[in-house]
């Protein structure tokens, strides 16, 4: 596939044969640096430490001084998802706790392997304004101006800051992409408890709509890193197969079909997921799987990276309708960065 490096595709191959290790492995260095860059350092350690296989030393120490920071913050990341629940059970307000530490408590042997950078939290639209309102009352504050009102009017999410915390992206609606929305409210309504005790404002998405939503965020972001296809075989790993059913029919209501299926087929080719157990999520056609294919990850040319991205969107929008909405989307943001760049 286009976007791996060598040592990206060895790091899939190591993925695809956890809990073993694949022989014969690549060298340590090369193969940590991919890991990390695609966040899951932390679970390749583990099964290097499993199979009982030495590190050098200094990388050793530095993996180790690594594990132990992430431990940390991921327990800084836990207390602050405390805080705002009661911050937004306090306001009568309820939301969705997206990916990061949550999901590593459900689906991660170790769940401070799991590396995150930021909070995603997800409320029903007509909540917005008075979930920022809450959350400012922890200091988190909320950008304004112009790039707001884009922001509401067009994405899928606000930016808060906080001077001593990790950013926040207040989700209003669960996806904006492939000229489709996935809207916030049934995946609020269907939210499922957190798994820590005492939370009661926060929960977590179904497993469907969680299939439904990772497989959109990491096809808008060209699945640039292989930690969110491990983490997508991770959820399907637990789903039944009833549950893959409605993930599916409830990406083609929405208009993802052609996202999910080709999520599906890269579970199967990278990380060696059984093509039966996939079946239901169906296929975006052959020909569109390789324009995908081909123009999936980020190049370093900036031409290169918007012409590419344009050709995948459009290659894995659900109709023609959709494919004109994003279109008509994308070239008013290329006018608008020109125009910025111009004055």
């Amino acid at each position: 596939m286009t976007w791996l490096t060598r040592q990206d595709a060895a790091l899939a191959a190591l993925l695809r044969a956890l809990p073993r290790l694949p022989t014969p492995l690549p060298e340590a260095s090369a193969l940590f640096a991919s890991a990390e860059r695609h966040g899951v350092g932390g679970v390749v350690l583990d099964a290097w430490r499993a199979a009982r296989m030495q590190l050098p030393p200094e990388l050793e120490r530095r993996l180790e001084a690594l594990s132990v920071a992430q431990e940390i913050d991921h327990e800084a990341h836990l207390a602050l998802l405390r805080r705002i629940d009661a911050c937004l059970a306090e306001a009568s307000l309820v939301a969705v706790a997206l990916k990061g530490p949550l999901f590593a408590e459900r689906y991660y042997r170790r769940p401070s392997t799991r590396a995150t950078s930021d909070v995603d939290l997800l409320v029903r639209e007509r909540d917005l304004d008075r979930a920022a309102r809450a959350l400012g009352s922890l200091g988190f504050t909320v950008a304004d101006g112009a790039d707001e009102a884009r922001l509401r009017r067009e994405h899928h999410h606000l930016h808060l800051s906080h001077p001593d915390a990790l950013p926040l992206e207040l989700h209003f609606r669960g996806y904006s992409g492939f000229g489709r929305v996935l809207p916030s409210e049934p995946l609020v309504a269907r939210r499922r408890p957190a798994p820590l005790p005492g939370m009661t404002a926060l929960g977590v998405l179904e497993p469907a709509d969680e299939l439904v939503f990772l497989a959109v965020h990491a096809g808008a972001h060209r699945f640039v890193r292989l930690g969110w296809l491990y983490d997508l075989a991770l959820l399907v790993s637990r789903m039944s197969p009833r549950e893959l059913a409605a993930g599916a029919e409830r990406a083609r209501a929405w208009g993802f079909g052609r996202v999910l299926a080709f999520t599906a087929g890269l579970l199967v080719e990278q990380l060696g997921l059984a093509p039966d157990r996939l079946a239901s999520l169906g296929s975006p056609g052959r020909a569109r799987r390789v324009i995908a294919r081909r123009t999936a990850g980020e190049p370093q040319n900036p031409f290169v990276r918007s012409s590419t991205r344009f050709i995948y969107t459009v290659s894995l929008c659900d109709d023609r309708r959709s494919a004109a909405r994003y279109a008509l989307r994308a070239s008013a943001g290329h006018v608008r960065r020109l125009v910025a760049v111009g004055s």
